[in-house]
């Protein structure tokens, strides 16, 4: 009986292996998620107490990288959106691509008495590209707003009231309390797409998957992690070299905003998750 029992747990623990090891989907926790950014804002602010302002102002102008107007952060961070929601769509398919599969793998009576898996993965993850713009829409437009009450202004002209529209037409927000954009944007795009990882690796061991995403889904993984260092490293960047320690803490904290209500609130929520998600 035993022997049995044993066999049995080392045959779920060489599928689990398999699994993990075979789909590259790195292991990721909500402890050290949640800390990622707080603590990268810490060692920033640190570091830039350390050197000192007259040292901070030297380097940005000499140091390309240190610039905003890098290449790097052009494309990562001002294009952020761009890149977000192709990659978000990326992690839709594989998860959406594995619902399939295990849809096709049962019997055809139980296939018609449940739930369409698929039909309610693409409605999760539309409600879920919905949610995040609208919820950025309005974090922006209270942040922009903030700006323009403290006395700041955008240098191409008065009448324009946003960091967005200011940056198009060549101008710089100047004066006011300018909380950190980048902190705000990336955190929030960050933490969506490590709790989507997060919740496909927890798919694939809960369910036992036996077959192995496709190269297309793996490339997809890959790119996901590559862009979120890269974005760690921006905001690593943003945390030495701009903004005052509460813009960049007031920033950080509203980076959480749209990975609470989408990932804790509305699946807790019995009306909305029924409404957006199932």
């Amino acid at each position: 009986m035993n022997n049995k029992r044993h066999n049995e747990l080392s045959t779920r623990l060489e599928i689990h292996s398999r699994i993990v090891m075979a789909l590259k989907v790195p292991k990721i926790t909500c402890r050290w998620i949640n800390f990622i950014y707080p603590s990268e804002l810490f060692v920033g602010s640190t570091i830039a107490w350390l050197l000192g302002e007259e040292t901070l102002s030297k380097q940005r102008n000499e140091w390309y990288l240190l610039q905003s107007g890098n290449m790097i952060n052009q494309i990562f961070a001002y294009k952020g959106n761009l890149i977000w929601t192709f990659l978000f769509i990326g992690l839709a398919v594989a998860r959406t691509y594995l619902e399939s599969r295990i849809s096709a793998d049962l019997p055809r009576d139980a296939r018609m008495i449940g739930r369409n898996p698929v039909k309610g993965c693409i409605k999760q993850y539309v409600s879920k590209i919905i949610l995040k713009n609208v919820l950025l829409l309005l974090i922006f437009f209270i942040i922009d707003r903030t700006f323009i009450l403290t006395g700041g202004s955008c240098s191409s002209g008065s009448k324009i009231r946003s960091a967005e529209r200011c940056k198009a037409n060549g101008g710089k927000w100047e004066g006011g309390f300018d909380i950190s954009g980048h902190f705000c944007f990336l955190v929030n795009i960050s933490m969506i797409l490590w709790l989507e990882l997060q919740q496909l690796r927890h798919y694939i061991v809960e369910q036992e998957l036996q077959f192995a995403l496709n190269t297309w889904c793996q490339a997809i993984v890959g790119c996901t992690v590559s862009v979120l260092i890269m974005w760690i490293v921006i905001l690593m960047v943003t945390s030495i070299y701009y903004h005052t320690v509460l813009e960049k803490i007031i920033g950080c904290a509203m980076g959480y905003i749209c990975p609470i209500v989408m990932f804790v609130i509305i699946p807790k929520n019995l009306r909305l998750n029924k409404l957006l998600y199932q």
